[in-house]
């Protein structure tokens, strides 16, 4: 059977619970009066009681159990009747097993259970024990969310206690009500059980449906076989994970036993108890729920075998399921040893190179029963790519603390002493240098290179020639002109290929120079590298350009001038263009070497759009080493242009004798720019000396009808653009329209 957070509950079985108030209510025993009423149906169900049973011939044993800790307490308060119908007789019968069976009472099972029954001290501390949380006992504020959560884990907890201590002990199932034996069958008997509260209503919130078990015939009980499915996991060396697949039961009792050893010797193990609790993790997998979790260590390796019997619900234990073997492989490593030093011999006078013995010491605190041995590993990036290669071809003794190796042509590397164990497992020391001394000094680096930064820090970095793998250090030397003596910049040797020199700001040399040489195990000096330069920092801006001359008319634009500094470490100038409130726009970049072969002046011709608007600004921005820059001021331009422009308007126009309308249309040819414009029509009657303004009409209407007035023969007609921002178009031709043609 599941229950809602049994494994929170399960993990409190230790708790002791205090027995505090007593229910007053008797508990309930059965009635022997038969009565005739079918079971209650009611439409409405809240919640619901789940009935099982099981038979053995002569008694049938009924478990049932509510759907959570609400509906319990309703039971427990009002008691259940159990209802038997006998399916073997041909009228419809039914006999009252139980009339409101309630939980035994405090006093009933303090007389009957001893203080160091600890199962039935907790079935009655679920019950009646005190320690509840308060109303305002909660880490929550009352009323709220958080503080409802906390008592429904409380009482999740304790409805969960309840249910798997009924699982454990049929006796304390039936002192809580939840479980009872039926003496009163007929060996081969078919019976129909009812399990429903004696009171059913309790104000519409709670309306149960009733535990039905039908037709169980009353045979012996065959146990069923219990065949999860297993699996195992290595978590470490002699401990694994069990783990196995059962969504029906809810505890189990897990037994091991040995039964060889890893070569096949056979163990005649005995049956042993793993888990000291009857119960085990539970894990909700994304396949669903139902996956057990259990950890084991076994003394030794070798061949094991498990087996699980779960607890079913009326007490009793399942029969064993199928042995699953379990191998648990020897992949523990020995310790390693310490590898204490070694030392180079040289045996032949006047040519030390011609043979060069390494000896080997080490010491290993533990010797194992199964330590095999040791290598001897070598590693040179040029000689090996980086990779380990064994020194020694075959395993030396577990008692071993020394051995000579022939080392004749070897590169200066690093070594170290391995133990292996029978299996197969090994642990390496830690490493050690061996120093081939080759007599030969090394070479100077390759690719001397240094970056200024602008705190005053240079960061010399270069590379190790590919032939010399037994530098021990480099030295850096340096000096304010390439003329003078270079002196050693570090203290001790510099053992990476990098150096970071730390520089004054404040002095007066506008370069210093920096050469690198490597010292060999041997104590040979290389010859230095060659020296490089490298601008010396400092945290002066640069020189603020000015503007020198400009000019403007709306014909040709701008003409600009400035004159920039003459800063050594000048880098580059950049020109900036802004108009109006929007966002400067670069025009130019140009490098500081560049413009000191032209006097230093940085000269700007610009005609752009114009702005009738807005202005153009200018200013110029100079970069140096620092990251501090120098603007100039700006000057301003305000780039007008014309204000009337040359446009080919053709207009024509005729005379609507029905409509007694002067009708005008017109052509506008290519417009010099693009923006907002509308039409204007100018007209002039017989008889006036001036052309009048009339009407406008949008871009996309180039057309107008006019009524002119009726003792007017005639009436005289041209158009021209009004650009929004101000400007105009020049006039287009005059037309002339008469009246004509009227009745």
């Amino acid at each position: 059977m599941k229950y809602r957070k049994i494994l929170t509950a399960l993990l409190l079985l230790g708790a002791t619970l205090t027995a505090g108030a007593q229910n007053d209510e008797p508990a309930a025993t059965g009635n022997p009066h038969t009565t005739v009423a079918e079971p209650r149906q009611l439409p409405l169900v809240t919640t619901k009681i789940h009935l099982v049973t099981r038979t053995y011939g002569d008694s049938i044993v009924l478990r049932w159990v509510p759907e959570d800790y609400v509906s319990w307490k309703y039971l427990c308060d009002y008691g259940v009747n159990i209802l038997r119908e006998d399916k073997s007789r041909s009228d419809f019968h039914v006999d009252t097993v139980a009339y409101r069976l309630k939980p035994l009472t405090q006093a009933d099972f303090e007389a009957r259970y001893p203080k160091s029954d600890s199962l039935a001290l907790v079935a009655m501390g679920v019950l009646y024990g005190e320690g509840r949380l308060g109303y305002a006992q909660t880490k929550e504020a009352p009323g709220t969310m958080g503080a409802n959560l906390e008592y429904n884990n409380e009482q999740d907890i304790s409805f969960g206690f309840a249910m798997v201590v009924a699982e454990w002990r049929r006796d304390l199932a039936e002192a809580m009500a939840v479980g009872i034996t039926d003496h009163n069958v007929q060996p081969g008997g078919v019976y129909t059980y009812y399990v429903q509260p004696t009171q059913w209503e309790n104000g519409g919130q709670l309306i149960f449906e009733p535990g039905v078990a039908e037709r169980v015939k009353n045979d012996p009980y065959r146990p069923t076989p219990f065949r999860p499915v297993m699996t195992d996991t290595l978590s470490s060396p002699r401990q694994h994970v069990l783990g196995w697949w059962d969504a029906q039961f809810t505890s189990y009792e897990v037994e091991r036993r040995a039964v060889s050893q890893l070569d096949g010797t056979p163990i005649d193990g005995e049956w042993e108890r793993v888990n000291d609790k009857p119960y085990v993790p539970m894990m909700e997998l994304p396949e669903g729920e139902g996956y057990r979790l259990l950890a084991d260590s076994v003394p030794h390796f070798g061949v094991y075998e498990y087996r699980v019997m779960a607890h079913e619900p009326f007490a009793t234990l399942t029969a064993p399921s199928p042995a699953f073997r379990v191998v648990v492989n020897d992949n523990e490593p020995p310790r390693a040893a310490q590898l204490m030093r070694i030392i180079i011999e040289r045996p032949v006078e006047g040519d030390p190179m011609a043979q060069i013995n390494a000896h080997f010491f080490w010491e290993k605190d533990t010797l194992e029963a199964d330590l095999r041995g040791y290598l001897i590993d070598f590693n040179n990036a040029t000689e090996t790519g980086g990779e380990w290669r064994l020194l020694t071809d075959d395993f030396l003794a577990p008692t071993d603390t020394t051995c000579v190796i022939d080392v004749t042509g070897l590169r200066t590397g690093f070594a170290r002493i391995t133990a292996y164990d029978m299996a197969g497992n090994s642990a390496h020391s830690l490493e050690q240098l061996l120093h081939v001394t080759d007599f030969r000094p090394p070479l100077p680096p390759d690719s001397l290179q240094a970056e200024v930064l602008p705190e005053g820090y240079v960061l010399l970095r270069w590379k190790q020639p590919e032939v010399d793998d037994d530098i021990q250090y480099w030295d850096v030397a340096y000096a304010n002109d390439s003329t003078h003596v270079f002196q050693l910049r570090n203290q001790g040797g510099i053992p990476e290929e990098m150096f970071v020199d730390t520089l004054a700001l404040d002095v007066n040399q506008k370069w210093i120079y920096y050469k690198v040489r490597a010292v060999d195990y041997s104590g040979h000096f290389g010859p230095y590298s060659r020296w490089i330069r490298v601008l010396r920092p400092h945290d002066s801006p640069p020189t603020t350009p000015h503007l020198d001359t400009s000019t403007h008319n709306d014909r040709d634009g701008m003409h600009m001038r400035w004159i920039v500094g003459t800063d050594a470490d000048m880098t580059y100038h950049e020109l900036f263009r802004q108009v109006g409130d929007e966002l400067p726009v670069l025009m130019a970049r140009l490098d500081a070497d560049s413009l000191s072969q032209h006097g230093y002046a940085f000269e700007v011709n610009d005609n752009p759009p114009y702005e009738r608007e807005h202005r153009y600004a200018y200013y110029v921005v100079s970069h140096n080493s620092t990251p501090y820059t120098s603007t100039s001021l700006a000057v301003n331009f305000l780039h007008k242009g014309p204000k009337v422009y040359s446009v080919s308007l053709r207009m024509r126009g005729d005379y609507d004798a029905r409509t007694k309308q002067a009708r005008l249309v017109w052509d506008t040819g290519r417009l010099p720019f693009d923006a907002p414009f509308y039409y204007c029509i100018y007209r002039k009657l017989a008889g006036e000396k001036d052309f009048t303004y009339q009407m406008n009409t949008p871009s996309d209407t180039p057309e107008y009808t006019d009524h002119f007035p009726s003792d007017a023969d005639s009436a005289e007609y041209y158009v021209m653009i009004q650009w929004r921002d101000g400007r105009q178009s020049t006039q287009s031709n005059k037309v002339t329209v008469k009246r004509r043609g009227e009745r």
